[in-house]
């Protein structure tokens, strides 16, 4: 039987043949690297929290946040990828705060008493890293005039730019490849602030895989991903290769949920 596989952080609608593909050409390279035992087809779920609890799965990709809220008791990282998207370094991303472009906000603070939009509570560049630069300019654990759950970073997109919401946070690499793709349009958006970078969204594998084998696959995953088959659909879906993270530097982004918190502003409104 093969360890299912899934990749659900950046499966954006009309990317899906996409990363099949990246996945089916990953899996069949890192065979020939001699890592074997996985479905070199995606496996899709709709409860995503769920899924990272089955354990038939042996690779996935989770946000940092969900990762520090549990989910290592069950998970290691294996590798982080690298992005070839501007507000990336390395395997560090960001979050960035969109605002309309006709909208006359110049600094967070004008976002005052406005109406923002996250996709899930559990998601570091959409509620924890906005929540940890808006904590310092809250009154009473408040800043925003009404905070909507939207779903995903996609919908909280769509919600700006239709004019129900005033602004949104969302993943850099999320925001480049919905503008690269046209699946939505953001040319009436613009970056109105960046978050601070912390370690990107890893890929990891159960807990339970001996560290031999946690590195024998990570540098399958390094030699497959270069690749020159892959070179064409890594440039479609920007991914630029794959770092050796640390798990400790995961513990930033914990570390920005305590300091909001300490600062009497413990959740988006």
């Amino acid at each position: 039987m093969t360890g299912l596989v899934s990749l659900p952080m950046y499966d954006l609608p009309g990317l899906r043949p996409f990363w099949d593909d990246w996945w089916r050409l990953m899996c069949r390279a890192m065979a020939s690297e001699g890592v074997g035992g996985l479905d070199d087809v995606l496996s899709r779920f709709p409860d995503l929290m769920s899924h990272w609890r089955n354990p038939a799965m042996s690779l996935s990709q989770t946000c940092g946040y969900p990762y520090k809220l549990g989910l290592e008791q069950d998970w290691q990282v294996v590798a982080t990828p690298v992005y070839a998207v501007d507000w990336c370094e390395g395997p560090n991303y960001r979050n960035l705060i969109l605002v309309r472009k006709e909208d006359e906000a110049q600094s967070l603070t004008d976002l005052q008493g406005r109406r923002v939009a996250y996709n899930s509570r559990d998601s570091h560049s959409g509620y924890n890293s906005i929540r940890w630069m808006i904590a310092p300019l809250a009154a009473e654990g408040r800043f925003f005039g009404a905070s909507i759950r939207s779903g995903s970073h996609l919908a909280s997109i769509k919600a700006l730019a239709a004019g129900e919401v005033d602004t949104c946070s969302v993943d850099c690499v999320t925001y480049a490849l919905i503008t690269k793709h046209k699946v939505v349009q953001t040319g009436a958006l613009r970056v109105l602030a960046e978050g601070p970078a912390v370690p990107g969204l890893p890929f990891v594998v159960p807990r339970s895989m001996p560290e031999a084998s946690v590195e024998a696959f990570r540098e399958a995953l390094i030699l497959a991903v270069a690749r020159p088959e892959i070179a064409a659909l890594n440039r479609s879906l920007l991914v630029d290769g794959f770092a050796n993270v640390p798990e400790a530097a995961y513990e930033a982004i914990a570390l920005m949920a305590s300091e909001a918190q300490e600062q009497n502003y413990p959740v988006l409104n």
